[in-house]
């Protein structure tokens, strides 16, 4: 079990994507869109994540308002899964709930505190002497 793991910088704007895998991988299952995490495990010393969303292996979004982890077929008005095209249509969509199982197969998390190293540095994008700068 596998997830790729989106992470988003709020103060640069960028966004780094990870490969977690097993041992780490883990300690995602069970946890729901809007909990904060411990960068640790992913090699983030000191940083804090929040889940704010993913998909599963087959690209259905996953609803923050929607419990369990199941695919569901529900009738949409708008949000994540579906983006009418004109004001009041509503479609019946499939989507994924807000907790997170083996199948799930993206997360997007972003940084709520940050450790003393920046982001650059721990994926190995930029020195630690150019990230001073």
């Amino acid at each position: 079990m596998d997830f790729r793991v989106v992470i988003s910088d709020p103060k640069s704007g960028k966004a780094h994507q990870v490969e977690l895998k097993e041992p780490g991988a883990t300690k995602l299952i069970g946890r729901k869109i809007g909990d904060k995490i411990e960068g640790d495990f992913m090699g983030m010393p000191g940083y804090k994540l929040e889940i704010t969303g993913g998909s599963d292996r087959e690209g259905f979004p996953m609803r923050s308002d929607l419990p369990g982890t199941k695919r569901r077929k529900i009738l949409l008005a708008g949000g994540i899964g579906y983006h009418p095209t004109s004001e009041g249509r509503k479609r019946r969509k499939t989507v994924r709930g807000r907790d997170i199982a083996q199948d799930v197969g993206q997360l997007n998390v972003k940084v709520v505190e940050y450790g003393s190293k920046s982001l650059e540095v721990l994926f190995g994008i930029a020195s630690p002497e150019e990230a001073k700068k």
